[in-house]
């Protein structure tokens, strides 16, 4: 899995990059701005989590782009490893207008796991652009609102509860990508 990850993304990197030296990218002016990125690092529980994501939408200007998206990540740890397929909304902040700028990021959007549980996706990001390439670090969060079942047998009482119940996933991550 993880050497057909690589080998997508190098692809990527060899197609696209020839160009992504020689233009300067400004979300200050209007246009459509796109993404590939890939990502990795440790999720709250102790494990690991990697994946990759792609973003299409419009440069609106005044530092402002805004598309949507969709990614593929899989959390790693110990006991059980699951993937999530998250499609969100991204609206990007540039502050400058040059090729070279910081940048912070939001995506809102729903995330469905491998048990094709619908849940709701946050990723805050704090990054950096320098020509069509972007470094950052992103802060993930999946909620999956679920119900428990609750069963008590004892030879005093006999209970069956079905309680509602949240599943989180948290993941920090660090990674890079290609504007396009």
């Amino acid at each position: 899995m993880k050497r057909f990850l690589l080998i997508i993304v190098a692809l990527t990197f060899i197609t696209v990059g020839a160009s992504a030296q020689t233009t300067k990218y400004n979300y200050h002016k209007n246009g459509y701005w796109g993404n590939f990125e890939v990502a990795g690092g440790v999720t709250l529980g102790g494990g690991s989590d990697i994946g990759i994501s792609t973003v299409h939408g419009a440069r609106i200007g005044h530092g402002v782009a805004v598309g949507m998206g969709v990614g593929f990540y899989v959390d790693v740890n110990s006991v059980v490893s699951t993937f999530y397929v998250p499609v969100f909304l991204e609206t990007k902040y540039s502050p400058f207008k040059s090729g070279r700028s910081p940048y912070i990021s939001l995506r809102t959007g729903f995330s469905m796991n491998e048990w094709a549980m619908p849940g709701f996706y946050l990723a805050p990001t704090l990054g950096c652009d320098i020509g069509r390439f972007t470094f950052f670090m992103r802060y993930g969060l999946n909620l999956y609102p679920t119900t428990v079942d609750i069963d008590i047998n004892s030879p005093e009482v006999d209970i069956e509860l079905t309680a509602p119940a949240n599943i989180k996933t948290h993941a920090l991550s660090i990674g890079f990508g290609l504007n396009f």
